[in-house]
């Protein structure tokens, strides 16, 4: 069988999720050597319920589910086999996935080596439209308040790590953390974590983090590589998010009249035990 090159890049991006098995399926894993790892890896090929081990929220008009794939086997980085669209049509409205169904978040960035990886596009980057965010919450966060409230600044409630897209901003987008209470760290604060990534509408990103528990490290990637790496000295421990557990979630906020509409190619995330 031929394989292109854009093939494999459409997957997990192997720096990324080097010394760690990558995700082929939902539950517990293990690696070859017999160390467990719990991981869960998602294309969205089934239908969409609130039973799927996701909890969905929707605030207004906003709405999220599976879409009919466009599939072209003669393009494969163009499409995926399953898709998730998230979709808002007026301002302030806000759709989120978080895995564990609002029932559990079961990774620690205290514990053990920890990736997190997701695929996605924005159909329109204009400014003052829409916000995101992409990475790991505090459970309670999908539920019990958004995560992007009213004009789209998101909220300090709750324990953050990932990736955000300021609503006032066209392509930017920064990594960030955050503990709940406590000032957010994100390109403003740390210039390493500004601009780590630049949205094209209409075209796939890959979006990734990787934790490291000795040495102590947290590192973003886009599109498999290493775009910022804060060491153990570097992360404040007062705004760093170790304490809590926290669960993979997607989030799309609008700032504005026009349709926003991101759609979720996979996501993934593993943890050693």
């Amino acid at each position: 069988m031929d394989v292109t090159y854009a093939e494999f890049t459409r997957g997990p991006s192997p720096k990324l999720w080097s010394g760690i098995v990558s995700p082929s399926r939902g539950g517990f894993e293990g690696l070859s050597s017999g160390s467990p790892t719990f991981g869960f890896f998602d294309d969205f090929l089934h239908n969409t319920s609130q039973y799927d081990d996701y909890y969905h929220n929707t605030a207004g008009t906003g709405t999220l589910g599976r879409i009919v794939t466009d599939w072209d086997p003669g393009s494969p980085t163009t499409t995926g086999i399953g898709l998730l669209q998230m979709f808002g049509t007026a301002d302030d409205d806000e759709a989120v996935i978080a895995y564990g169904n609002a029932a559990d978040a079961p990774f620690k960035l205290d514990y053990s080596e920890l990736c997190f990886e997701c695929r996605l596009k924005c159909e329109t980057i204009d400014a003052d439209e829409y916000g995101f965010f992409v990475g790991l919450a505090e459970r309670g966060s999908e539920a019990e308040a958004q995560i992007i409230g009213t004009g789209n600044a998101v909220t300090n409630t709750y324990d953050l790590c990932g990736f955000q897209k300021l609503y006032a901003e066209t392509s930017a987008i920064d990594g960030m953390y955050q503990v709940g209470s406590v000032t957010k760290v994100d390109g403003a604060v740390k210039t390493k974590l500004d601009t780590i990534g630049t949205l094209v509408a209409g075209t796939y990103i890959k979006l990734g983090l990787k934790y490291t528990h000795s040495p102590h490290k947290l590192e973003w990637f886009v599109d498999g590589r290493q775009v910022a790496l804060l060491s153990h000295s570097e992360l404040e421990a007062a705004n760093f998010p170790e304490d809590n557990f926290l669960t993979p979630t997607i989030v799309l906020a609008t700032g504005g009249t026009s349709d926003s509409t991101t759609v979720v190619d996979w996501w993934g995330c593993v943890q050693k035990g």
